[in-house]
């Protein structure tokens, strides 16, 4: 998160209940107006601090969505991380990598809301605020395809960076499906099936089966 703009002292700094505050009440009015109906004024009123006091932590409207969108980002590959050191499977990482992706949305509404809505109608919200945590992803999924295809678990002939975006892709669409649509999603078993198609298709297995015998 950038640090210039704000004050550094802990009352003031990030951490405090105000800085929180501010960047809640960002995340929600930006989701319920869209970004350029969101003003400063309405953030300030409803995180109940006055419009200056957000000037006292952040240098502008932009950076206050940068911080909340970078704060959210941070949470996520934070937690894929650690529980990377307990899983040496890719079939279960990638697996991992869904449910947490999947699990945003009840997690912080407002911000899968904003996200969904705002990227996809904007190229330039996608290149000012999120486009370099969208890259992080890809490569992540990317890192652990060829993991998978080194122990020969997933095919040799497949580019990770396609198979990187269909997975990115298929969980994006799923959460646009819960914002506009209300249809919730059990992050688990839903991350299960995603993986599922996206390593066996859809053929059924004596079909799988019968299809790997003929090519051998």
């Amino acid at each position: 998160m950038a640090e210039a703009g704000r004050a550094t002292t802990t009352a003031t700094g990030p951490g405090s209940d105000k800085y929180q505050r501010i960047l809640d009440a960002a995340v929600e009015i930006i989701a319920e107006r869209g970004y350029f109906n969101s003003p400063v004024s309405a953030i300030a009123k409803r995180a109940g601090v006055a419009d200056g006091t957000i000037y006292l932590y952040f240098k502008s409207k932009d950076d206050v969505l940068r911080t909340a969108i970078d704060s959210t980002f941070g949470i996520f590959f934070n937690r894929v991380e650690e529980r990377f050191r307990m899983l040496s499977d890719p079939r279960e990482q990638l697996e991992y990598i869904a449910q947490v992706h999947l699990e945003s949305h009840s997690i912080n509404r407002s911000m899968t809301i904003l996200m969904q809505t705002e990227m996809r109608q904007s190229a330039q919200f996608l290149a000012r605020f999120s486009h370099h945590h969208l890259v992080r992803y890809i490569q992540m999924v990317r890192e652990v395809i060829r993991q998978g295809q080194e122990q020969k678990i997933f095919r040799q002939d497949i580019s990770d960076g396609v198979v990187a975006h269909c997975m990115f892709g298929a969980i994006d669409e799923l959460l646009s499906s819960a914002v506009f649509t209300g249809r919730t999603y059990d992050a688990r078993a839903t991350a299960r099936q995603v993986i599922d198609v996206l390593l066996h298709g859809i053929s059924a297995r004596e079909d799988r089966v019968a299809q790997s015998g003929s090519v051998s």
